[in-house]
């Protein structure tokens, strides 16, 4: 960075960042005061009109909640933390956003420069002084560690200009308490005008544009996949051109879901281990799959065992991701384009429309139309079930009912993720959002806050299981503080659902350490079913709570919560013995791949 003398003045290192951040327009701060962190903070301390602090009651939470965020906005927050503890609680909010290709920037605190490698209160210092960035390198795109205030100058634009351009992803910025403090010669650097400058969205040379469309056109049976890379890439309209103009059925990886409405005549839904029906019937089939975006994960490929979701080979893939270490990783390919995905589907659309190339896939339609309507015969009765405890289609059925067409769905991780996957219907493309790649349980329960601010407007929902929930309870105390009315909704099945569940199927249901019951010495099985009052926890932070035990109150409870514009907690008491229905399978190595519950495989 090359500074001009007229610039040059003397700047505390945390004055620095607060101006930095005025800059880039950043509208909230979220994190967790620490000794290592007030240096920081007290920059801030004048600017609450144009940058909020907003500190939820763990630094976990304040990575979901800007992780959230930026799903949403495509804007990074900084995330500010102390030492020691508060860095090694954010690790898991960086890795759920490092893996699901999300943003936000870790800024952590370190003992002062001249206590390196003195083990000075909680520094990481017996393999090398303040060792934080090796601990968090896995789960960032780079780690910054700024020992002057001039590096802190140096080091912001390109944390920024990381985190936006190609696959994003977290950065980490490491600044000892001293440098918050010390002033140093040095400038308030400009973001750097990469948006302008930096041609990052990479397209496809003409020959792969020719011949992907060649492949499609002489295919029988097309699909276009959609992933996490269609959403990241801002790419919804485009897809959705492409695929009414080619007349292609479309069909999504989880992360993908939302990328096109769930209503729309091309829409298949999810594949996946516990994906919608048509979806990975029609994957099972296919000659010829354009991936756009995908990372082919073992839940999506039912664990890569041919026939079960993909046959491939003998399907044809046609993959496109901005990531090289995404092409072919797990599946060979027939064509692999690495670039933005925006502009590879600009190219397809313009190169179709100006040669006039349409393919005709009347018979692949009717088949498909057939897979649809065996699906939705077998899910429809269960929406209207009135058995109690509560049916779990029942309950996402009557949420959809009641909130919003735009309605922003944040599901958390557990059983709660695979139904709102198979009956959340999105009709508003970008309106849902889980945690794929890392997975972490609580993701959710926290990024709807993230949500809220991201959109105060909308009504913003979050279904959870009570384990993901009870890891993050203290969201509604957030959310009273900052007046984000979000709705949380659990599935209250008394127990880790999903892992009991595998105690079932692969363990011969022998289940230990997944039900939550009272214990009485070492009698594992003779306690009872026990959670807190959710609902009453709810009121006693300021928020509202109701338990529903009858499918009837499902409805109108939601739609007071949604009414209310207050925190509310829906604790909904479901059948904990229903199983997901189980489209593919999941793979426990060694143990034998489970056999689909709905379907038939198919190896071609």
């Amino acid at each position: 960075m090359i500074y001009t003398a007229d610039k040059i003045g003397k700047y505390k290192g945390a004055d620095v960042i607060a101006e930095y951040m005025l800059k880039e327009k950043i509208p909230y701060m979220l994190g967790y005061a620490g000794h290592g962190a007030i240096g920081l903070l007290d920059s801030f301390y004048d600017k609450q009109d144009q940058v909020k602090i907003v500190w939820p009651r763990i630094e976990t939470a304040a990575g979901f909640m800007a992780d959230a965020y930026f799903r949403i906005t495509g804007v990074p927050l900084p995330v500010y933390v102390s030492t020691g503890p508060g860095p090694a609680l954010s690790a898991c909010a960086v890795a759920n956003a490092y893996y699901d290709s999300s943003a936000f920037l870790l800024i952590t605190g370190q003992v002062t420069t001249d206590q390196f490698d003195s083990g000075a209160l909680q520094e990481p210092y017996r393999h090398y002084p303040a060792d934080y960035p090796s601990v968090i390198r896995t789960y960032v795109k780079h780690s910054f560690q700024a020992t002057t205030v001039n590096q802190i100058s140096q080091f912001l634009p390109k944390a920024f200009k990381l985190m936006q351009t190609g696959r994003p992803g977290p950065v980490h910025l490491e600044v000892p308490y001293d440098i918050y403090q010390t002033e140093g010669e040095t400038v308030i650097p400009d973001p750097e005008g990469w948006t302008d400058a930096i041609s990052w969205r990479t397209g496809a040379e003409p020959a792969s544009i020719n011949a992907i469309l060649k492949k499609l056109i002489e295919a029988k049976r097309p699909l276009i996949l959609a992933g996490n890379g269609v959403h990241v890439s801002g790419a919804r309209e485009e897809l959705l051109k492409f695929a009414e103009y080619m007349n292609i059925p479309v069909y999504t990886s989880l992360m993908g879901k939302g990328a096109v409405p769930d209503s729309h005549p091309l829409h298949l839904g999810v594949c996946g281990c516990w994906g919608h029906y048509p979806a990975v019937e029609a994957a099972r089939n296919a000659d010829v799959i354009l991936a756009l975006g995908c990372r082919f994960s073992d839940l999506h490929t039912a664990s890569w065992q041919p026939g079960f979701a993909y046959n491939i080979p003998a399907t044809k893939l046609i993959q496109i991701d901005i990531d090289p270490g995404e092409i072919a990783r797990n599946y060979p390919v027939d064509i692999g384009v690495v670039g933005d995905i925006k502009t590879v589907l600009n190219q397809l659309i313009e190169k179709a429309e100006t040669d006039g190339i349409k393919g005709d896939y009347k018979t692949w339609f009717d088949e498909l139309a057939g897979y649809k309507k065996e699906w939705n015969d077998f899910v429809a009765p269960f929406e209207v079930s009135d058995e109690t405890p509560i049916d779990p289609r029942r309950l996402i059925a009557d949420i959809r009912k009641a909130a919003p067409k735009d309605a922003i769905m944040f599901s958390d991780v557990g059983n709660n993720q695979p139904w709102i996957e198979q009956y959340w219907r999105s009709d508003v493309p970008g309106t849902h959002f889980t945690a794929g790649g890392f997975a972490a349980m609580g993701f959710g329960v926290c990024g709807v806050l993230g949500a809220k601010l991201a959109r105060p407007e909308t009504t913003c929902i979050n279904v959870c299981g009570d384990g993901g929930f009870m890891m993050m309870p203290h969201a509604v105390a957030t959310a009273v503080q900052y007046n984000l009315p979000a709705v949380w909704v659990i599935m209250n099945n008394y127990a880790i659902g999903a892992i009991r569940d595998l105690q079932r199927f692969y363990f011969g249901g022998r289940q230990i350490g997944t039900n939550f019951e009272t214990y009485e010495g070492t009698k594992y099985y003779d306690g009872e079913l026990w959670n807190p009052d959710f609902a009453a926890m709810a009121r006693s932070m300021g928020g509202d709570g109701v338990r529903v035990e009858k499918p009837a109150d499902i409805a109108p409870a939601v739609e007071a919560a949604i009414k209310s514009n207050r925190p509310t907690v829906i604790d909904a008491i479901i059948n904990r013995d229903t199983a997901v229905p189980l489209t593919s399978t999941w793979q426990m190595p060694p143990i034998p791949p489970a056999l689909p519950t709905f379907g038939q495989i198919k190896i071609r």
